[in-house]
This record gives structure tokens, C-alpha cells and sequence, in this order.
């Protein structure tokens, strides 16, 4: 079987070979398996959006999963 129709490489953009066939899919090869695990360990690929909070946020989340319970359910307090 040969390569699938339209199946690249994410990194050199080559032909991948499909996954029975290839254990780096869905890369070419174990290189540019390497090269994208570079990628994401250095910060070159990021998720957009607001920066990641404090540690400040931190604790207040702890205290509300604290107030509100595991499940995200504000408990009552006893008296």
C-alpha cells in the first residue's frame, strides 16, 4: 500500500507513509517526529489566548474549590 492521498509531512511537507507502515506517522520519519517534539518544548507552538495566570489566581481557586465543593457546587455552610 502506498502512501495515502494527500497525507504529508506537518514538517517537511513529504509523503507520510500510512500507519501500519509507518511508526512516525503522521510524519515522514522519526526526524521530523523529533523536529515537531522540539517545537513544543521550546514554546514555538503556542495556544492563543490570555496569558498564563499567577500564583495569585492559584490560591483563589483553590479557596473557591474549597467554598464550592468538588463538583463545582457551592456547599452550605453549617452554623
Amino acid at each position: 500500500m502506498g502512501p495515502l492521498p494527500g497525507a504529508s509531512c506537518p514538517i517537511c511537507r513529504k509523503s507520510a507513509g500510512p500507519r501500519p507502515e509507518n511508526p512516525a506517522f503522521p510524519f515522514c520519519s522519526a526526524q521530523c517526529k523529533l523536529v515537531d517534539l522540539g517545537r513544543w518544548l521550546d514554546g514555538s507552538y503556542r495556544v492563543p489566548g490570555p496569558p498564563v495566570s499567577s500564583s495569585g489566581d492559584a490560591e483563589a481557586l483553590e479557596s473557591r474549590r474549597r467554598t464550592d465543593g468538588p463538583e463545582g457546587n457551592a456547599q452550605e455552610e453549617d452554623e
